[in-house]
């Protein structure tokens, strides 16, 4: 069995000066191994990247950040940067985030590289939103946004309102070398946020256009990658004629019910996926994610919080009345940009749905998508087991049936259907953190991945990890 990882992080309190918040500065040391070559996969998935999946990796973390002030009204400024060095059989060494930020009333602009979950979902425990999860290095982007619901006004406080508006690039090593990335969302919030009952529902679109094709796909459609502002304003409504292929859209709608009674904190969230207009009319209608998710918002407690979730990518599209198999659509897979939704080898949205690199007995060299028929069961567990030592429990069963979108060849010159009947698959994570004695500032970390079952390798891996966090006054006092 391989060698385990190191994480770093810690925190001293907040010096209480004026001006804006403390400076946050973290080391982090971290590593993991496994009885196979390629890791667990919940030791692999939703980390941004952070571990390499195969051989022993082992790496380092530098961050820094500057958080917003807080005070209401004004400009206000945060950044942030991570530089993240790994050594494993790709040994890598990157900037994982590097962000500014502007805040003035209710509008915030970043720009650059940062971390970012899309949806209504329990993010700490959840597999992630369906398009946009913690499983993909952050892509660079420059992105107007609301911090979270502004009040409608006149509705005293009965209607708030967020919204989401990005630019992004997708670089190259792609089928569309430096594609973009158009991004946005619209959420409504029904009574007020004190009250025990909310209600949320909310538009998520996603598109690829632009950029320079391989020759495989350059002669598919015409003018398919226009780029400039004119072609801005027709992805931005989602304009295509009837005779086009491109650009390649995506998306969901997000409800969710937050309810908080007692000494419990409730959340159900539904995320319906579409990729045409057929989608947008609920055809797949059972295709996407379910979840709910109970917290005790009080101290610490043997068992704190609660997670379930169902997800499905199943249908896709297919016409079951005309006898057409499940798969239909190629979720996640694009018609034209082949390389699907993936970067840096990774899928963007939640992970179960996977490229080739995570799929086993897949060659790595292809692009596309080569396992995007799932359906799971997903179930978290976490609290204190006594004080100084947090626990989580992370399950999920999946059935996995492959994909109709997987690349022929690295041009990508033919799309292959490569479905298989559903196999199963159990993977398992204990996982639990705790200070190192006698510090403030040094924390660790230690997780135990086990993977059985029929469609990836029967494996257990441990990682282990230390941080050193501080927290300091910028005034230096």
């Amino acid at each position: 069995m391989g060698l385990c990882a190191l994480l770093m992080g810690a925190s001293a309190r907040p010096a209480q000066g004026q001006g804006g918040g403390p400076i946050q500065s973290e080391v982090s040391v971290f590593g993991a191994g496994a009885s196979t070559e390629a890791l667990p996969f919940w030791l692999d998935a939703n980390q941004y990247g952070r571990l390499g999946r195969s051989g022993i990796p082992l790496g380092a973390r530098l961050a820094a950040r500057r958080p917003f002030s807080g005070a209401k009204g004004g400009l206000d400024y945060a950044v942030g940067a991570s530089l993240l060095g790994r050594a494993s059989a790709n040994s890598t060494l990157h900037v994982q985030e590097l962000y500014g930020q502007l805040r003035y009333g209710p509008l915030q602009l970043t720009a650059g590289w940062k971390k970012q979950v899309i949806g209504r979902v329990d993010t700490a425990r959840s597999l992630g939103g369906v398009t946009r999860s913690e499983n993909a290095t952050p892509l660079p982007k420059v992105r107007v946004s609301t911090p979270g619901y502004v009040p409608v006004p006149g509705t005293n406080g009965f209607l708030g309102v967020k919204g989401y508006l990005a630019h992004g690039w997708m670089g190259e090593g792609r089928v569309v070398q430096n594609a973009f990335l158009h991004e946005k969302y619209g959420y409504l919030r029904l009574l007020p946020p004190e009250w025990p009952v909310t209600l949320h529902a909310g538009l998520i679109h996603h598109a690829f256009w632009g950029g320079t094709p391989t020759e495989a796909v350059a002669g598919q459609e015409a003018g398919a990658f226009r780029d400039g502002l004119r072609q801005f304003g027709r992805v931005f409504f989602a304009l295509r004629g009837s005779d086009e292929v491109g650009p390649d859209h995506m998306g969901n709608y997000d409800f969710s019910v937050d309810v908080s009674a007692g000494p419990v904190a409730a959340q159900v969230y539904r995320q319906f996926f579409f990729e045409d207009k057929a989608g947008l009319w609920f055809r797949n209608v059972w295709d996407g994610l379910w979840g709910v998710s109970l917290r005790r918002p009080g101290g610490p407690a043997l068992v704190e919080a609660v997670l379930y979730e169902h997800f499905r990518f199943i249908r896709q599209n297919a016409k079951y009345a005309e006898g057409q198999r499940a798969g239909s659509d190629r979720n996640f897979s694009h018609s034209l940009y082949r390389s699907g939704w993936t970067h840096r080898g990774r899928t963007i949205g939640l992970p179960l749905v996977t490229p080739p690199a995570g799929t086993p007995g897949v060659p790595d060299g292809r692009p596309g998508i080569a396992n995007s028929l799932v359906v799971a069961h997903h179930v978290a567990v976490e609290g204190t087991a006594w004080p100084g030592l947090s626990y989580r429990l992370t399950g999920t069963y999946s059935e996995n049936s492959g994909s109709t979108s997987l690349c022929s060849d690295p041009e990508c010159t033919d799309l292959l259907d490569d479905r298989f009947s559903r196999t199963g698959q159990w993977s398992l994570l204990v996982e639990v953190f705790g200070r190192v004695p006698g510090t403030e500032a040094l924390a660790y970390d230690l997780g135990v991945a086990v993977d059985t079952g029929d469609f990836r390798k029967e494996s257990v891996g441990v990682r282990v990890g230390l941080t050193w966090r501080r927290l300091q006054d910028p005034l230096g006092r």
